[in-house]
Formats: C-alpha cells, sequence, structure tokens
C-alpha cells in the first residue's frame, strides 16, 4: 500500500519542502547583516519559490493514480524510502525553523541549509522512482540538479567563511 495515499499526497510533501525552504531561506536573509550573505539566502528563498511552482505544474500534468501499476516495485522498496525520507526531512526543516532563532553565525545557518537541500534530494529521488511519466521523471531531475547547485552554492560559501575566519554576526 501506498502510505501518502496517492499522487496529490506526494505532490503536496513536495511542495511543502519547498515552501519550508523558501521560508527558512527568507528568515535567515532577514536575520544576517552581511549584504553577501544576505543576498545568498535572498537568491535561494526565490529558486525555492521556482521550484514551488515547477512541482504545482507537474502535478496538474499527471495522472490522479501515482504511483502507476507500472512502476515495478513488488516489495514497495520505493515508497518505503519515499515515506523514510520524508518522515525524517520534515522533522529535519521543523527543528532548523527552531534552531533559526539560536544560531549566532551565517556558517550554523549554512550547514543547516545543506542538510536541508541533502534531504530534499534524498525525497525527490524517491519520489522520481515512482513516477511513471518518463518526462515526469525529466524534469524532477531538473529540480534534483537545482537542489545539488544549491548544494555546491552552500559548500563554497561555507568553505570561504572557513577559511577566512570570518563568521559573521547575526
Amino acid at each position: 500500500m501506498f502510505v501518502f495515499g496517492n499522487a496529490e499526497d506526494v505532490f503536496t510533501m513536495a511542495v511543502r519542502i519547498e515552501e519550508n525552504g523558501n521560508s527558512f531561506y527568507a528568515g535567515a536573509a532577514e536575520r544576517t547583516k552581511d549584504p553577501k550573505i544576505k543576498k545568498l539566502f535572498e537568491d535561494l528563498a526565490l529558486m525555492e519559490e521556482g521550484h514551488i511552482m515547477a512541482f504545482k505544474s507537474l502535478r496538474s500534468r499527471l495522472p490522479g493514480s501515482f504511483p502507476a501499476d507500472t512502476v515495478w516495485d513488488p516489495e514497495g522498496l520505493a515508497e518505503s524510502y519515499l515515506q523514510a525520507s520524508a518522515d525524517t526531512h520534515i522533522f529535519t526543516v521543523e527543528a532548523a525553523k527552531s534552531r533559526l532563532e539560536n544560531v549566532k553565525s551565517p556558517l550554523q545557518v549554512i550547514d543547516m541549509a545543506l542538510q536541508f537541500e541533502k534531504d530534499s534530494v534524498v525525497f525527490f529521488l524517491g519520489m522520481k522512482e515512482l513516477l511513471p511519466d518518463p518526462q515526469g521523471k525529466g524534469e524532477i531531475d531538473k529540480l534534483i540538479r537545482a537542489e545539488m547547485d544549491h548544494i555546491r552554492m552552500l559548500s563554497g560559501v561555507a568553505k570561504t567563511l572557513a577559511q577566512t575566519g570570518i563568521a559573521g554576526i547575526f
């Protein structure tokens, strides 16, 4: 049995992940005083808005039955994988929101953001496995690559901050 119930549930979860990311980055941008870091967080918040629209668009084009019977997963491993990553991701996002109140540096926020982005990639990989539509899988791949770009961006900034010893002020 598919634990989410239907396609709408899965896409609702994906949109929620992106909305949480948008909220997280917008909150981080508000708190930081460093203009470069602030711009990074603002840009990431905007990118998450684009992902929200992409998931909503993709959902509107897919059939209501999801996963399709044509997806070969006799043991339900893809479904279990997706559920486990969703459970972990929700906890991580909620915990990150509350921890944002206690951070003292942009580097701490970047570390949380890196975990958030990695969790997003894991969830979207599981989601992709359940899609019956090759075009939909290609679109999920684009979103996965975008999340991986976020990881590269954040990692680069984290490395620079660590090397320069500039932790910034929140």
